[in-house]
């Protein structure tokens, strides 16, 4: 019962120090990216119950979306209502790196991938999308549509 404890304290923790959630309810994964993210491209993190957007880039004021994973797949949000202007989808490494997935406009995704494969989305909520067409859509952006990372001296 040792490590559940620990694990409690450490989630308090990064509670305190990030203001976020960082539930064990499933939201956990989600928070850990969110800061990463935030840390690694320069975002400011917006409220936990803000719509559609998660964060804005620092430098530009672009609105961005976070979707991070350990498994590589990622949700895409269904409606283009709730599309995202940004969307970065990263994968957690186990040595805490990031692995940038997709780094671009939602839209990107949209045309050139969910309406052009007409893929199937599940209950009108989400497509689920593998850790090999974020990466192949991801070196089709223009770097200019990128988010970017931040470079620390």
């Amino acid at each position: 019962m040792n490590e559940i404890q620990q694990l409690l304290t450490i989630t308090r923790l990064l509670k305190e120090k990030y203001n976020r959630s960082f539930s064990l309810d499933g939201r956990l994964v989600g928070d850990i990216g969110e800061v990463l993210a935030a840390e690694k491209y320069g975002l400011e993190l917006l409220s936990e119950n803000a719509y559609r957007h998660d964060a804005k880039e620092v430098a530009s004021g672009r609105m961005v979306q976070i979707k991070a994973s350990f498994k590589g797949n990622s949700y895409f949000p269904y409606g283009e209502e709730k599309i995202p202007d940004y969307f970065l989808a990263i994968n957690i490494l186990e040595n805490g790196e990031l692995e940038e997935l997709f780094n671009g406009p939602g839209k990107y995704i949209l045309e050139h991938y969910i309406i052009k494969r007409n893929l199937k989305h599940y209950k009108e909520t989400y497509y689920t999308l593998t850790k090999g067409i974020l990466k192949k859509l991801n070196k089709e952006v223009n770097e200019s549509d990128k988010i970017k990372k931040v470079i620390f001296c």
